[in-house]
């Protein structure tokens, strides 16, 4: 009912949906059927399978995140980020990076005060919490909200602690069940201007199949600003397209003084990924350039 009274496009995925996995948008009525019975029928991206679908409103506008930590109430946010979100493999939601959002401008402190009032509706009193937000035309819009720390890894911990001066939400919630006088102690948003330049860039690949070099990770490690480096594929692996957060091939964490040299940096990543340059691939034979004879 809902997907024939609603206008179009909307956003089909599972409820318990990780990385983007299962999400897509559907442009009519019958794609959206079709979509809502593979759900039902593909594993889940952390195992078993699928037993509910989400259909939502298709939101317009850059979707951020807002880190918190909470004790009796009292919420410190802890960072404010905004997803790099593109096109890209046929996918309308490829995930590029994540990019720090200065804590003294006009969308932070909107998003903020947003998130603060969205964890007092919801009786969300204690612990980590890690909201998910789109600023549509008419304002903020919840898409998420999970009550956990930012997820990736952790890979994050690094970049927010160099930012804020030396915390990150790790450690604000440790304080929060731990420690109350240190809790009270951390500033309810984290300085403005932070204290340095960096980003996670989240690694696309254009290309697929089996692994026989990485030489594009051995130079990402060789920038002035890399940090860390997560990634999953190796040397004997396979890679395919990226078309969501569980396809990407790697996250790295870039850090620098030097806001120049962090956009030089992502620079490069960005055209070793379109040049394929990644990775080195290994060649299926071409047996159309042989003869009879010679088969």
């Amino acid at each position: 009912a809902f997907l024939k009274s609603e206008e179009y496009p909307v956003v089909l995925k599972p409820t318990d949906s990780a990385g983007s996995d299962g999400v897509k948008l559907c442009h009519n009525f019958d794609e959206a059927k079709e979509h809502f019975q593979r759900i039902l029928e593909v594993e889940a991206v952390n195992g078993g399978y699928n037993t509910e679908v989400l259909c939502q409103e298709f939101l317009k506008g850059k979707e951020y995140v807002i880190d918190s930590a909470s004790r009796d109430g009292e919420h410190k946010t802890t960072a404010v980020w905004v997803y790099d979100k593109r096109p890209a493999n046929g996918s309308f939601c490829v995930y590029f990076g994540v990019l720090p959002i200065d804590t003294g401008s006009v969308e932070a402190k909107y998003l903020i005060s947003y998130t603060n009032s969205v964890l007092d509706a919801l009786g969300m009193k204690n612990g980590p919490s890690h909201a998910e937000v789109i600023m549509t035309p008419s304002g903020p819009c919840l898409v998420e909200m999970n009550c956990r720390a930012h997820g990736g890894d952790g890979n994050w911990r690094l970049l927010s602690r160099a930012l804020n001066g030396g915390y990150s939400q790790v450690e604000a919630c440790v304080d929060a069940y731990l420690d109350k006088k240190a809790f009270h102690a951390l500033p309810k948003i984290p300085p403005s201007p932070a204290k340095a330049f960096g980003q996670e860039v989240i690694l696309v690949s254009y290309a697929e199949g089996d692994v026989v070099g990485t030489p594009g990770y051995d130079a990402i490690r060789k920038l002035d600003s890399f940090v860390y480096l997560e990634t999953g594929v190796t040397i004997g692996g396979k890679v395919e397209h990226s078309v969501d957060l569980v396809t990407s091939v790697g996250s790295v964490i870039l850090l620098h003084a030097d806001k120049e040299v962090l956009k030089r940096d992502v620079a490069k990543i960005r055209e070793m990924e379109k040049n394929n340059e990644l990775f080195e691939l290994k060649q299926s034979a071409d047996y159309s350039l042989l003869d009879d004879e010679s088969l």
